[in-house]
């Protein structure tokens, strides 16, 4: 399945060249059947709703408290840099009742009799395979749950379009849309970017219910020729077409038990998320750690266990290994935003496609439905020329 089918030549498939080739209104109504029950669905906005969200805004970061924290060349150098109690109080109290609320609308979906989806206008026939119960009951209440390796009951259309509240859940809750395109969400981004021209590339909920297990070692990939290459020096990596991820935590976590955070100071700088893979702790000391030496400080590579104050933000760049702590049954649900952009490749001026921009949005922004500065954000999940001809962020 393709990511950004507006970047295609030519669409071969009917059902999606129809879908997409209809009024935007037709598709957003489709994304949002009457079972999830959200009258204010951001997907189904006009120019005027956009315009009083952003008369509306008010600061939802301490910037001083940024500025104060955040070093640039040390953010750079360790691979993420951590922004503790940044957050206004206000903000925390909003963003924690928009991610309850996301996470409520994902819940009405996985509960939902998927029958009454009007497939065919999300460029599909019916699928004819279901994902089993247990599954469905085993994912409620948390994010990245339901088994999605094919296209055979349909999950991953579902994922495309974002009917799932948990995958760009600013279409589906108004604040988050609010924090998506904010003046000081943005401003954060080119501090950590150092650029002004920046890409959306992916956004989610990441909420972790009493239980969870945890998440395994990983670091993502950022396209163009720039995954699994080896090591590079500190000038040459600000170069590539990198992706600040950008992790929010209303509630903050502790260190124990609590679905925390979990990262390693320069594993970025070897731009290997083939290898930088393990289960758990012990897996990737004994194998990928083992050895392992800081590129610029000649430290040695070793877990950092975060434990994160309400209001807290942690911004990381792609290739850096992370991880999840496991959940106890005891605790509360962890909420989390997570707000990922990207910057050009600064050698060829070449923007990767995005990870997901759902088509309807996409389409929007092509056909001048959005306000500027979202436009900007989802172009290269349209324009062509920008991504130089590469479909899938994955690209080369």
């Amino acid at each position: 399945m393709l990511t950004n089918p507006l970047l295609l030549p030519h669409i071969d498939d009917p059902l999606l060249a129809q879908a997409l080739a209809g009024p935007t209104q037709e598709l957003a109504r489709a994304t949002r059947p009457d079972f999830m029950r959200n009258p204010d669905s951001p997907v189904e906005w006009s120019s005027p709703d956009f315009s009083r969200m952003e008369a509306a805004r008010e600061d939802f970061l301490d910037w001083q408290a940024v500025l104060d924290q955040f070093d640039a060349e040390a953010f750079v150098v360790d691979g993420y840099a951590i922004l503790r109690g940044v957050v206004t109080a206000a903000s925390v109290g909003a963003w924690t009742a928009a991610l309850q609320r996301g996470q409520q609308l994902n819940d009405r979906l996985l509960a939902a009799n998927w029958q009454t989806i009007n497939w065919q206008r999300l460029g599909r026939t019916p699928p004819t395979a279901a994902v089993a119960t247990d599954d469905l009951h085993a994912a409620l209440g948390g994010s990245q749950r339901v088994p999605q390796g094919d296209d055979s009951a349909g999950v991953l259309t579902l994922r495309q379009h974002s009917l799932f509240a948990e995958y760009f859940s600013a279409g589906h809750v108004a604040y988050l849309m609010n924090l998506l395109t904010h003046p000081q969400m943005l401003d954060l981004q080119r501090l950590c970017l150092r650029t002004d021209s920046l890409y959306f590339d992916h956004n989610q909920m990441l909420t972790r219910a009493p239980g969870y297990t945890g998440g395994g070692w990983h670091s993502h990939r950022i396209g163009g020729g720039f995954d699994d290459v080896g090591p590079v020096d500190i000038d040459d990596y600000r170069r590539q077409p990198n992706i600040n991820l950008t992790l929010c935590y209303p509630q903050g976590f502790s260190a124990d038990e609590d679905g925390g955070l979990k990262l390693v100071r320069g594993s970025h700088l070897f731009r290997d998320p083939d290898g930088c893979r393990a289960a758990n702790d012990e897996a990737l000391r004994s194998d990928w750690l083992r050895g392992r030496n800081h590129p610029v400080t000649g430290r040695a590579l070793e877990i950092e266990y975060l434990d994160l104050p309400p209001g807290s933000i942690v911004c990381c760049l792609s290739h850096a290994a992370h991880a999840v702590a496991a959940k106890a049954p005891s605790r509360t649900e962890r909420l989390a935003s997570l707000f990922c952009y990207r910057k050009a490749d600064d050698v060829s001026g070449i923007v990767q496609p995005p990870h997901a921009v759902p088509p309807v949005w996409a389409l929007k922004a092509q056909r001048g439905e959005l306000p500027p500065t979202l436009t900007q954000l989802l172009c290269s999940s349209f324009d062509r020329k920008l991504t130089a001809g590469r479909t899938s962020y994955s690209d080369g």
